[in-house]
């Protein structure tokens, strides 16, 4: 009797967790499929900055922190209104419908969270595209390799400085930014 006590308080833990897990599981696809729905209403260029400013300003956090979730949700919305020309271009896609579709195969595919699924609309680096290197970013050369790493040593120096006071988080949030529109 005492062994399945003790059995049971051991695995009450892992249980909690699992259940915990599902909850988590559960609660992204339900993020995501609103994500998809709110697309629907989405129909220019204006309403979705207008919906991504709205939903940066709920959010809790650091600024790096709200501009990488936020950046995170316009990529789907690129997709899911077909307001994005390079990413529709990729995706093949034509009109919103079509935008949707793509977004809902991802979703079905396994990306279950909003950061999945912007990582798997995100169109690939052009190295890992092509097959040209193993690293994300392959410039193909050492030495524009060196030259930009020094150019972001540069970057982080001034941006870790006291005038600036970034973070590194930060600093790689905003590109991301830039990058996303």
């Amino acid at each position: 009797m005492k062994s399945e006590n003790i059995q049971s308080n051991t695995s009450a833990p892992f249980l909690a967790g699992r259940a915990f897990g599902t909850f988590h599981t559960e609660t992204a696809l339900t993020i995501v499929n609103r994500l998809l729905k709110d697309a629907k209403g989405i129909h220019t260029a204006q309403d979705m900055k207008d919906y991504c400013n709205g939903y940066k300003e709920t959010l809790s956090g650091s600024t790096g922190s709200k501009d990488t979730q936020t950046s995170m949700v316009r990529t789907v919305l690129k997709v899911a209104t077909g307001l994005d020309a390079k990413l529709c271009e990729y995706h093949k896609v034509k009109t919103p419908a079509a935008g949707q579709k793509v977004v809902q195969k991802h979703i079905d595919k396994g990306a279950k969270g909003i950061d999945s699924l912007s990582k798997a609309l995100r169109i690939p680096s052009a190295g890992k595209a092509e097959g040209d290197g193993d690293s994300e970013g392959d410039t193909g050369t050492n030495e524009t390799q060196g030259a930009l790493d020094a150019w972001w040593a540069a970057c982080e120096k001034l941006g870790h400085s006291d005038k600036f006071g970034l973070t590194t988080d930060e600093m790689l949030a905003h590109v991301a930014q830039v990058l996303a529109k």
